[in-house]
């Protein structure tokens, strides 16, 4: 048979419901007696977030390119206006965030300098 016909298959839906207990805290995945491999953990951490913030100001830095082209391009006074305020928003958040990179750069800085210690 070649294109037999297919049959409808019953599954069984009722399962038994297992009791899920939560890990008690002793046992972490890193040794707590070693604090040098939570500052390493930390730093890596931090340099993830240091990478996706640039990320970021990439992001921003295009839009705010596309931004300014629409803004040289307009010829509406109203339009420009509200193109201008969006244009100082975005460098604001692009500040913002190249602050927060340097902060966190310096946190990673001190980390590092914790763990050659």
């Amino acid at each position: 048979m070649l294109n037999a016909p297919i049959q409808p298959v019953m599954y069984n839906t009722s399962q038994p419901v297992q009791n899920i207990q939560p890990q008690p805290a002793s046992q972490s995945v890193t040794n707590p007696q070693d604090p040098k491999i939570a500052l390493r953990e930390q730093s890596m951490a931090i340099s993830s977030d240091i990478a996706a913030e640039y990320g970021a100001v990439a992001r921003l830095n295009g839009i705010l390119v596309d931004l300014a082209k629409t803004l040289k391009e307009e010829k509406d006074p109203e339009q420009k206006k509200i193109l201008e305020a969006r244009v100082n928003t975005t460098n604001q958040m692009i500040l913002q965030r190249e602050m927060k990179i340097n902060q966190m750069e310096m946190a990673k800085a001190q980390i590092d300098a914790q763990i050659k210690q």
